[in-house]
């Protein structure tokens, strides 16, 4: 910096020195605006001065934060968002030692007088798939890959705000002008830079109460569930049960994988973009007339409430985010029913370093006159005497309800273990049972005056449910070409989604797939992974090298858009072995995106993986972070609700992993 300022001319020095001080004032009105940025761009914009020397050292500087990885040569700009820090993206050994590295902080500085002028400067975005009738489908049918292209794409006129003060944008190949949808989208994900999150119901008590309440209204019965695993698969498959059954059902859950409306979802459809836009649009204003800090997870809890309130939701199964006790869904006073599904090592900095202390964050969700129910893999003593201190009604476990049954057990290489879906859909099962007799003497009736009751047969058909990509199967019928290249044909192609992204994970994935298909060998299996930055890749990728008995071609590498993604280079950093697999080359600046990401890896990957797995009659198998599984699922078919880039380029920002669920580190999915 000292050597480039020596260079210029006393003029130049000048006015560099006077844009210094300008980009240390901008981030002042920050302090003061707590929940949004748009007050700051306001106060900002009164002193054009300021502004406009901001921008001139912006540009004139951003070529000194560039860096090219020598594996790939990806040119990452550190002047981008704002928020983003070395320690959320993925660097391989050289560029963690790099100086360059440095003038990330600094830079943010910068990167607000950037995101203010992108209102009127940026790049235009791909529009976000068409919508479907639901989100969250377990995939036994056929889709077609050759048709989803028509299906993908909707007209992004159709839901733009009519509002004056809409930010908007001319991009390089036409204008682009947000929608109130993405607009309030993205500042909730920016929430978290200049909100700390700090666990407690202080916030989230008083954003309930001016709110009305609406989880304490005594026509809306509460499934409240807890646990280190399993709590997301418990919640999905007693919503559905219970929609089957005829009740309008709430769900809310964490984290989504293509679109933020998955969090909040009604019958199993989730919410509107313009429900969002209506109910958070009034809880933002809540925040700055209230003055009240509220992060990401509060927000979006709160958004969940008020929809479920306004919506005449009868039943509402919420998840919570992190631990029990200080979780935002805490607020909630007389649940119908509290579940805690298992207990493991999770999180240990926030919730404790024992078993037992993590059972008493969990047990927080148990309140005074309510029943709970335990799953298998909790410390049952500990969690008892805690209901016992709450006064709870009764504590019980699933052989209480179900009676005792013959586990069903995975052989694996390491051990063997009941499958956990299994285990998921006993506690469910329990779990509409006890609501059975609470919700009959709520006396809820359906339309030919008969009180609703819960069936056998509803609940059989509800549990089969699976969340999206937890050992998600799928048939894709696939169009291939002979080698002589005259013909072609069309095969289903057998394929398998799940998120398992650290060690314990894959091991459970591997022995799955030993199980389900045990005529799969590994010369007839194809695995396309990405992983996140902050995962051990050496120890994850060797697991999958033993599994298709390190013939490396069997893999197919990728790197998600998203900033904690890992990189290609990092990988192959990790584990060398792999330079013999399938993964894009480096490409040119043009095609990656601002965290220098190969935008187009994740789809190029997956059709290559699908034809060859055509071609070869193996079974594909697509794992590893969620940050990959949207474009992978837009490649295969799958037509369903999708965030712009818009919001897609802020996702996670101010996130830890922990905020939003994607470093759980047990094997359950």
């Amino acid at each position: 910096w000292q050597r480039q300022r020596q260079r210029q001319s006393r003029p130049a020095a000048i006015v560099n020195t006077m844009s210094s001080i300008a980009l240390l004032l901008l981030p002042l009105p920050l302090f003061i605006s707590r929940v949004s940025l748009f007050p700051a761009f306001s106060i900002a914009a009164t002193n054009p001065l300021i502004s406009a020397m901001a921008l001139s050292h912006f540009r004139s500087t951003s070529s000194s934060f560039i860096h090219r990885s020598h594996h790939h040569h990806h040119v990452r700009s550190y002047t981008s968002l704002i928020g983003r820090s070395s320690s959320t993206r993925s660097v391989g050994e050289s560029e963690r030692k790099s100086p360059l590295l440095l003038c990330n902080h600094r830079n943010n500085y910068s990167s607000i007088a950037q995101l203010r002028t992108q209102r009127f400067q940026r790049r235009s975005f791909s529009s976000a798939p068409l919508l479907f009738s639901s989100t969250i489908r377990n995939v036994n049918g056929d889709i077609d890959a050759s048709q989803k292209s028509s299906h993908n794409k909707r007209d992004m006129s159709d839901s733009r705000s009519s509002s004056s003060g809409q930010p908007s944008a001319q991009g390089e190949e036409g204008d682009h002008e947000w929608s109130n949808y993405e607009r309030l989208v993205r500042k909730l994900y920016m929430t978290n830079l200049f909100n700390p999150v700090k666990l407690g119901l202080e916030n989230m008590d008083r954003l309930h109460k001016l709110l009305g309440s609406p989880m304490d209204q005594s026509n809306i019965s509460i499934v409240h569930i807890a646990g280190s695993n399993g709590k997301g698969s418990v919640a999905l498959k007693t919503a559905n049960t219970l929609h089957l059954s005829g009740y309008k059902v709430g769900l809310f859950v964490s984290p989504h994988i293509s679109s933020f409306r998955e969090r909040i979802q009604i019958d199993g459809v989730p919410i509107s973009e313009s429900q969002v836009e209506n109910y958070l649009q009034e809880i933002f204003d809540i925040c700055d007339k209230e003055d009240i800090p509220a992060t990401f997870f509060e927000i979006t809890t709160a958004l969940a409430f008020r929809v479920f309130a306004k919506e005449g939701v009868g039943v509402v199964v919420l998840e919570t985010g992190l631990g029990g006790r200080l979780d935002a869904t805490n607020v909630v006073k007389r649940p119908a029913l509290s579940i805690i599904t298992s207990i493991g090592l999770e999180h240990t900095r926030i919730l404790g370093d024992t078993i037992e202390k993590i059972a008493l964050e969990k047990g927080g969700i148990i309140k005074e006159g309510c029943s709970v129910l335990v799953g298998k893999n909790v410390p049952l003593e500990v969690l008892q005497q805690c209901a016992n201190e709450k006064k709870a009604s009764e504590l019980y476990q699933c052989e209480d309800l179900l009676g005792p049954e013959d586990p069903v057990m995975i052989k694996g290489m390491k051990e063997t273990f009941e499958d956990y879906d299994v285990e998921n859909s006993k506690i469910a099962s329990a779990a509409l049972i006890l609501l059975q007799f609470h919700l009959t003497q709520q006396k809820i009736e359906n339309d030919d005056g008969q009180v609703k009751l819960i069936s056998h047969d509803d609940i059989a058909e509800g549990v089969k449910i699976r969340p999206p990509c937890r050992f998600e199967e799928m048939d894709i019928l696939t169009t291939i070409t002979d080698d002589d290249g005259t013909s072609k044909k069309q095969k289903y192609v057998r394929v398998v989604l799940d998120v398992a992204h650290n060690p314990q994970a894959m091991d459970y994935l591997i022995d799955k797939l030993r199980s389900n298909f045990p005529n799969a060998t590994s010369t007839n299996q194809r695995i396309v992974v990405g992983m996140s930055a902050d995962k051990d890749l050496k120890y994850c990728t060797d697991i999958l090298l033993d599994h298709v008995s390190h013939c490396a071609d069997k893999l197919h590498l990728v790197e998600a858009s998203h900033p904690r993604a890992a990189s290609i280079s990092s990988i192959l950093e990790a584990n060398p072995e792999l330079v013999k697999s399938h993964y894009n080359s480096p490409r040119n600046e043009d095609d990656l995106n601002e965290h220098g990401r190969d935008i187009s890896s994740v789809s190029e990957q997956v059709r290559s993986a699908l034809e060859l797995a055509a071609a070869n009659d193996e079974l594909l198998v697509i794992c590893g972070s969620v940050f990959i599984m949207a474009d992978a699922r837009e490649e295969l078919g799958i037509v369903e609700p999708r965030d712009s880039e818009v919001i897609a380029e802020v996702a996670g920002a101010g996130l830890r992993s922990s905020q939003e669920n994607f470093g759980d580190g047990g094997k359950k999915q």
